[in-house]
């Protein structure tokens, strides 16, 4: 098929944003929204009379493969100045992601977006497209791996409140919208 475009999202063409930063060298991403459900049970049969949804959770995984400032200095493509550490992940909503691990500021710290764009060429012109999106999400935590061979790649669990993708928009339940408050 000669002149055909792939359009599957792939590590090739993604782009992750955390809270609006593009994240650089971003290297798994992983997401999965939980509805708890309930069986409902009474006397008299042995079967479940219904099951019930009670409760619904976001939660997720992010490595990032971990430079410092001599990046820049060193002639790496793209790097940022003070390196990719969480202290510089300045997010759009204010605050920097490092609140979200540093005990003494864990009360000020602010939530996140988590964004997948697949990237695409538009007649020549590079542009993205929203894939999926994790809403209000915060850190739970931060840990690292190296080996004697490898590089550094720090990982990060986050949670959620919403998930939802280019195909639906995720709402919130009941009659309080928590995020007016």
């Amino acid at each position: 098929m000669a002149g055909m475009k792939p359009s599957f999202v792939t590590g090739a063409n993604a782009k992750i944003k955390a809270g609006n930063l593009t994240l650089a060298y971003a290297q798994d991403v992983s997401y999965a929204a939980t509805v708890d459900i309930v069986p409902v049970e009474t006397m008299g049969r042995y079967e479940v009379v219904s099951n019930e949804p009670v409760g619904y959770r976001v939660e997720g995984n992010l490595n990032v493969v971990r430079y410092t400032k001599v990046a820049q200095q060193n002639g790496m493509n793209g790097a940022a100045a003070g390196g990719n550490g969480v202290g510089k992940w300045n997010f759009s909503t204010g605050g920097v992601a490092s609140q979200h691990v540093n005990p003494g500021d864990l009360l000020v710290s602010q939530t996140w977006d988590l964004e997948v764009f697949q990237k695409y060429d538009d007649n020549g012109q590079p542009a993205s497209q929203l894939v999926s999106k994790v809403k209000d999400c915060r850190f739970r935590s931060k840990g690292g791996a190296i080996n004697k061979r490898g590089i550094l790649v720090e990982a990060f669990a986050f949670v959620g409140i919403l998930a939802e993708d280019d195909s639906f928009t995720a709402s919130n339940s009941g009659d309080q919208d928590l995020s007016s408050s």
